[in-house]
């Protein structure tokens, strides 16, 4: 079948390069300098031009005009960016989103949720930072989404309903609603959306276990998850204008959600495990503009998760029946300043401050159900926190942790344990940009951010650096620096302890967890305004990951946050468009990247690993009939094997067709058909074969066939809205 994959994948690659080459490139260019330096194209309207240090995209020219009908699937025809299990990269690299200039406080899951509400139309062009400067306060890769802002002469009351019905092993269904108020002064906007349904998924692992006796042990288990859930998502804000440029928004974001899994499992594993959440999520945002360029605002956020897990099993060696109630309880507080000057000569200065405080309130209760003992699990003294706990945490599993004690003779079943960490961060930071007569273009900023923790504190300077040069008509060549601090989530560096493959599996915490720290450099050359090719070098120090490891004092497989030594990356990509007339258009995305991964003191099986590995992503949209319109697009996309960490991943990819027919007066009906991952052929499955560690995965991957319809009413072009931050939360 990925042999199939491949050839039919090499097919369309043969097929597009072939309507490219009859295919007319020229453009034109032309310059004009805005408030913020900015390279204009004249003529065709090109698909990038250049913005201060930004690349900019004119992201609807460039998505095709059909089956992409909303802002994240938009973002996918980016050049060089790629999905893989919902997780958005640009260039090989994690990127940020954010939202007209606004940090956008949006986990990756989040964020494809809030995008794929947003019609593409909406968005106005979308800005492409490698680097991004530090008045974004983001680091790294950051794309900015820059929306279409309009006024009302007369008072508007437009608005959208949208529909689907998703079927692959099981269904799933969205009903969503948008309501959207505009006057002279005030706008409103309500949105609320409902997801329900089942999925289902499969998991078989094989695991060779030897022990410190010299045994070893085959396992095998097949797992059968059955996951029912509902999801309620409600969106209010406010706007209103005082005077001209002055501006307040309020704006309220709500999560509701429910899930119950019913895991089963066989094999040498035979049990249960259900695992039920529901988590509360709770964020408001006040935010104010002045004409003077002055930006103050302050946002909070809830979020409150409990959990509960039940797991009974048979091992080869134990039998476990356990009940864990989790919970994750979140209240952070986001405050900011930014303010902007644009000075004589094509000079422009920024700078600002923010600062965040959140708390995290979380617990453990753990009970063993069957035998009023706990025989398997020790008692930790977190010295730290200046407090003495019982936990499920078993003595291996942190080194540099004061002595274990063996609760064997504890006459109480259960182990209950609350703690509390605070988190500060302050940024400082200040940046300016000059355009030198519409051939040199700098941007340079630096923060200075100091972040305090239960178990870290430490000042940290973030330099960034965009040079871009414009050597003649069409042709823009960019160097980017720049350095990023990564904090992990919340709840990784809990003591607490989870449960997979029927207790086989632990899920652990590192309290001691460091933040990384990464230095990277690119240059980016694109011609004629749309071919883009570009090359990088990243190096991240501390880098943290989950990894697996098989302990050799019991049958018992870890699963826990660790710090690498560092993690170094090497990549070349090149984005090519495609065109042909008026009935065919597509981008042909491919990169190959060098990545190393070394840990010195993992376990005792330190490993220092690098990998090859190639990303080739084909996109193509037919348009079938104009009127109506009518327009078919088929995608591809294949990943080569690659490691991470003392992983190593196979090949894998997908294919996925759709078909989009608008009708109606104005096309404001859409009725769209899709089948997604045709093949079955998206899911990783990741296995380790080092140093007497032996394991393998594999998941189900399932079809998707699907149905959505959509009416706008009314003009309805949704308004821009941001979400919350949730990448550091439990999941």
């Amino acid at each position: 079948m990925k042999k199939t994959f491949v050839s039919f994948l090499l097919l369309f690659v043969c097929l597009a390069v072939a309507a490219q080459t009859a295919a007319d490139d020229s453009l034109r260019l032309d310059s004009i300098v805005r408030t913020l330096p900015e390279v204009m194209v004249s003529g065709e309207r090109p698909v990038v031009k250049v913005r201060g240090g930004a690349l900019v995209y004119d992201i609807n020219r460039l998505a095709g005009s059909a089956t992409t009908d909303n802002a994240y699937d938009a973002l996918k025809a980016l050049p060089g960016v790629v999905e893989t299990d919902g997780q958005l990269t640009l260039g090989g690299q994690a990127v940020t989103v954010i939202m007209d200039g606004q940090v956008t406080n949006l986990s990756q899951e989040q964020l494809a949720q809030v995008l794929k509400s947003v019609p593409k139309d909406r968005v106005g062009d979308v800005e492409v930072m490698y680097n991004a400067p530090a008045k974004y306060q983001v680091r790294g890769a950051c794309i900015n989404i820059n929306f279409r802002h309009e006024t009302a002469e007369r008072q508007t009351l437009t608005g959208e309903v949208l529909g689907s019905y998703d079927q692959s092993h099981h269904a799933a269904f969205q009903e969503r609603a948008s309501v959207v108020y505009m006057g002279r002064k005030l706008s409103a906007d309500l949105m609320y959306s409902h997801s329900h349904g089942d999925s289902f998924n499969t998991r078989e692992i094989t695991s060779h276990h030897a022990l410190d006796d010299g045994s070893l042990h085959d396992i095998q288990s097949f797992e059968r998850t059955l996951a029912t859930g509902h999801n309620h998502k409600l969106r209010l804000s406010a706007g209103y204008g005082f005077s001209d440029n002055h501006r307040l928004s309020l704006t309220y974001y709500g999560n509701y959600a429910t899930t119950d899994n019913r895991q089963r499992i066989t094999g040498t594993i035979a049990g249960r495990n259900d695992l039920d959440s529901k988590p509360w999520l709770h964020d408001v945002m006040l935010d104010y503009k002045m004409p003077s360029g002055t930006n103050i605002g302050a946002e909070y956020t809830y979020y409150n998760s409990p959990q509960t897990q039940r797991l009974s099993s048979v091992l080869t060696d134990r039998e476990l029946n356990y009940l864990v109630n989790n919970r994750q309880r979140l209240d952070i507080w986001r405050v900011y300043a930014r303010q902007e000057h644009t000075l004589k000569g094509g000079w422009a200065l920024n700078y600002g401050a923010s600062y965040i405080r959140s708390t995290d309130n979380s617990r453990q209760e753990y009970e063993e159900l069957t035998s009023g003992q706990v025989t398997s699990r020790q008692r930790y003294e977190q010295t730290s926190h200046k407090q003495t706990s019982y936990m499920p945490i078993t003595c291996a599993l942190n080194e540099n942790a004061n002595p274990l004690v063996d609760l064997s003779t504890r006459n109480s079943s259960t182990i209950d344990l609350s703690t509390k960490k605070i988190e500060n961060t302050v940024n400082l930071y200040a940046g300016f940009n000059k355009n030198f007569n519409n051939k040199l273009i700098i941007d340079a900023s630096l923060a200075a951010e100091y972040y305090n923790s239960t178990a870290w504190n430490e000042w940290n300077w973030l330099p960034t650096l965009n040079v871009t040069y414009l050597p003649a008509e069409g042709h823009v060549l960019q160097l980017s620096v720049g350095s990023d601090t990564s904090y992990p989530e919340y709840w990784a560096v809990q003591d607490f302890i989870t449960y997979s493959n029927g207790g086989y599996d632990e899920i652990v915490g590192n309290p001691e967890l460091k933040p990384s720290h990464e230095y990277s450099a690119s240059l980016t050359y694109v011609l004629k305004n749309k071919y883009v090719f570009r090359g990088w070098f990243s190096y991240t120090d501390d880098l943290f990951m989950q990894t697996l490891y098989q302990r050799s004092d019991e049958l018992t497989e870890t699963f826990r946050w660790v710090n690498f030594d560092f993690q170094q990356q090497a990549g070349l990509m090149a984005a090519v468009p495609l065109r042909l007339g008026g009935w065919y258009s597509g981008n042909l995305t491919a990169m190959g990247v060098w990545l190393r991964h070394k840990d010195s003191d993992f376990y005792d099986i330190p490993f220092d690993r690098s990998r090859l590995l190639g990303i080739f992503t084909l996109k193509n949209e037919f348009t079938i009939s104009k009127r109506p319109e009518i327009v078919l697009s088929l995608d591809g996309q294949v990943q080569t094997k690659a490691i991470q960490g003392n992983y190593d991943l196979p090949t894998a990819g997908r294919v996925d067709a759709a078909v989009q027919l608008k009708f109606l007066k104005n096309k404001r009906a859409t009725l769209k058909v899709y089948c997604s991952d045709i093949f079955e052929t998206s899911h990783i499955d990741p296995y380790i074969r080092f140093r007497g560690q032996d394991f393998s995965m594999k998941m189900s991957s399932f079809r998707h066939v699907g149905v959505t319809f959509s009416y706008a009413f009314g003009g309805y072009k949704e308004t821009e809205h941001k979400e919350v931050d949730t990448s550091r939360f439990m999941k």
